[in-house]
């Protein structure tokens, strides 16, 4: 008996065997290993293992329930909160003319329209690319490298060996994240050199956005402008070049740099930087200066004929930024000294904190938050439902999963009709359990117009029983009388 332990270690270390095979396909490689796994041999674990336990969906069904409830707990007194933060904002909110700062104000929800500028901009350091007029500024860096994907399968031959089978394709593309090749399964061949410039996402916001009146506008509402143009976007000019090609030229450049002995040029608005650029590659060289950004002798930017044939390592860069929307912008916020801050109730979690492009009124603003806040109740009443609904069902899998172990067949008779079952069921006890979550959650954050609901429905629910009774007396007394 003490032997077997010791059989079976020499099954797994000498019984398991690996293979590799590479396939090469256009750039992409393949490299497959193989090896067997041995178990102590069971009959019983054997079916087990050959499909989904019975049981396996309790314990999860019953975290996404609980979960799912909080959810809809937790809504409903979202819900309030936002309701009477807007309400109160539409009964205490001071207009501002934007002509300047008064501190009387100080501590208060104000209502401002006006022009949104900054005088510093944004600036990309590590291209000392500078954007003066610029809010906000936003950098993709991304780099052509090699990439893993594993992908693995497990096949059970016998009732102790399982063959497992795992692949390792590599192919190359373009990715914002780096990927260390000595931590693939084969770097032999797949080499990624650590890339010359931060390669990921970047914001660059403004520190100095400030409104018409002089008011401070910090960093958080500067992010509710959405909209942003490309900044290598570039747009026809008359001038045409070989062959009827329009020249295209982008915006001025020139405080962009790269590091010394570096080829750059710009095609489908994007930087791309590789040592494999030609010079015949270009639709001519007028165009604005750049630093020492350039490939060409004059020191401008080359526009790109066709798109370079990456190779691994090059890198593109691509930028987006915010400008100041030319109708101005209004704010809801409060005033705290020369900036605006998020306004609350006595310091409590729901504030209000909005900018929109365009002029509009505090009416106009507060009647969006309101509409976005009924908006987000509904979808997370929804959302919880849903998670309830799905939750009751996997705890209730179990039963179409000890049904379909019945014999002669009548397990996989029996299996569909109690999965119809079970969902019923399940959908009728989410309805149920959601309302009467809601219903207690109400109890507590809306006491008043909870009761008034429960008192009606008391009444409509009994209302005709006890009319019936009333009428039947009624009834009884006449006849009584003649």
């Amino acid at each position: 008996m003490k032997r077997r332990p010791l059989f079976a270690c020499f099954l797994v270390l000498g019984g398991a065997r690996s293979q590799r095979l590479a396939i090469h396909n256009g750039g992409n490689d393949v490299v497959r290993r193989e090896h067997i796994e041995y178990h102590a041999p069971n009959p019983g674990n054997f079916r087990a293992n050959a499909g989904p336990r019975p049981f396996d969906g309790f314990i999860p069904g019953m975290i996404l329930t609980m979960a799912a409830s909080y959810l809809e707990y937790w809504n409903e007194g979202r819900a309030v909160g936002q309701a009477k933060l807007l309400r109160k904002a539409e009964q205490t909110v001071v207009e501002l003319d934007g002509l300047g700062i008064d501190g009387a104000n100080e501590g208060k929800l104000v209502h401002i329209t006006g022009s949104l500028t900054s005088d510093e901009g944004v600036v990309d350091q590590e291209f000392g690319l500078r954007r003066p007029a610029s809010l906000q500024l936003f950098k993709t860096s991304e780099v052509y490298e090699w990439r893993e994907t594993k992908s693995q399968r497990r096949q059970r031959i016998s009732p102790s060996q399982t063959r497992v089978t795992t692949e390792y394709s590599y192919d190359t593309r373009w990715g914002s994240r780096h990927r260390d090749s000595n931590r693939f399964e084969a770097p032999s061949g797949h080499y990624n050199p650590l890339p010359r410039y931060f390669v990921g996402e970047r914001t660059y916001t403004a520190k100095d956005a400030r409104l018409s009146n002089g008011m401070r506008v910090g960093p958080e509402l500067v992010d509710q402008l959405t909209a942003s143009d490309w900044l290598l976007n570039l747009a026809n000019s008359a001038p045409q070049l070989d062959g009827g090609h329009h020249h295209k030229v982008p915006v001025n450049l020139e405080n962009l740099h790269l590091q010394s002995e570096e080829k750059a040029v710009i095609s489908l608005n994007k930087l791309y930087i590789s040592d494999s650029i030609q010079t015949n590659n270009q639709l001519g060289s007028n165009l604005l200066p750049s630093g020492n950004l350039s490939t060409n002798e004059d020191g401008r930017i080359p526009i790109a004929r066709t798109l370079p044939s990456p190779q691994v390592g090059d890198m593109r860069v691509s930028w987006k930024e915010v400008l100041p929307p030319k109708e101005g912008v209004s704010v809801l916020a409060k005033q705290q000294g020369d900036e605006l801050v998020p306004w609350s109730l006595g310091g409590g979690r729901h504030r209000l904190y909005s900018l929109l492009p365009g002029r509009h009124s505090a009416k106009e603003m507060i009647g969006q938050q309101i509409t976005k806040s009924k908006f987000i109740t509904k979808a997370l009443r929804i959302g919880g439902w849903l998670g309830t609904f799905l939750g009751l069902k996997l705890i209730l899998s179990c039963i179409p999963a000890l049904l379909r172990l019945a014999p002669l067949g009548i397990g996989q008779l029996l299996a569909p009709l109690a999965g119809i079952a079970t969902s019923t069921i399940a959908l009728g006890v989410s309805v149920g359990l959601s309302g009467t979550i809601i219903a207690i959650a109400w109890l507590r954050f809306r006491p008043v117009l909870s009761g008034l609901i429960a008192l009606v429905s008391t009444a409509s629910f009994f209302g005709p029983f006890f009319y019936a009774r009333w009428n039947r007396s009624a009834v009884v007394q006449e006849v009584d009388l003649e």
